[in-house]
C-alpha cells in the first residue's frame, strides 16, 4: 500500500491511500499507528497523488473545503462512524467538547466513549478530531500530542501565517 510522509506548517503527516481513496492520515512520522490500524506491513513510499497534494496545499492556505471532496474509506465500528461523521459538522476554526459531540450523536452520556472513538480516528484532519476539547476549554486527549492539536487550531484561526 502506498504512503507518503508530508511536511506541513502545522505538523508532519503520514498519508496512506488505495485506489485514489485515503485510508489513513495521521500526524507524526511514526509508522506504528499505520501498521496497527491497517494490520499489514506491506507499505511503500510513493509520490502523493496530485489530488491529495493539491487538497493539502489548499487546506494549508486556509481553505478547509479543499478536504471535503477527498474520498475516504473508514474501517471503524458503527459508533465510531457516527462520532466521526458528526465531527465533520464542526466548522473550521471552531471547537466543541466531548460532551457536546456526544449530544450531537444522540448519546448524551457517552463523552468518554466519544473520546475513545476519536483516539482511534484513522483519518485525522479530514475527520478533524483536533476541534474537540475538554468541557472546561482545556486542550485534552490527542493521539499525536497536544502540540499538534494546538498547531492545527492555531492554523485554522490564522495564527500560523
Amino acid at each position: 500500500m502506498p504512503y507518503k510522509k508530508v511536511s506541513c506548517t502545522f505538523g508532519e503527516l503520514v498519508v496512506a491511500w488505495e485506489d485514489e481513496t485515503v485510508v489513513y492520515l495521521d500526524f507524526g512520522h511514526d509508522m506504528t499507528r499505520l501498521r496497527q490500524y491497517l494490520h499489514q506491513d506491506a507499505y511503500f513510499e510513493a509520490a502523493l497523488p496530485e489530488f491529495l497534494a493539491a487538497a493539502l496545499a489548499s487546506y494549508e492556505k486556509g481553505h478547509p473545503e479543499a478536504l471535503d471532496g477527498i474520498p475516504c474509506r473508514l474501517q471503524v465500528t458503527d459508533f465510531q462512524r457516527r462520532v466521526l461523521t458528526a465531527l465533520r459538522t464542526i466548522p473550521f476554526g471552531q471547537t466543541a467538547s466531548y460532551g457536546q459531540l456526544a449530544r450531537m450523536i444522540g448519546s448524551e452520556k457517552a463523552a468518554r466513549a466519544v473520546g475513545g472513538a476519536l483516539n482511534r480516528n484513522p483519518i485525522a484532519l479530514i475527520y478533524p478530531c483536533h476541534r474537540i476539547i475538554g468541557a472546561t476549554g482545556k486542550m485534552t486527549g490527542f493521539a499525536s500530542g497536544i502540540a499538534h492539536k494546538e498547531a492545527l487550531l492555531a492554523h485554522e484561526l490564522g495564527e500560523n501565517s
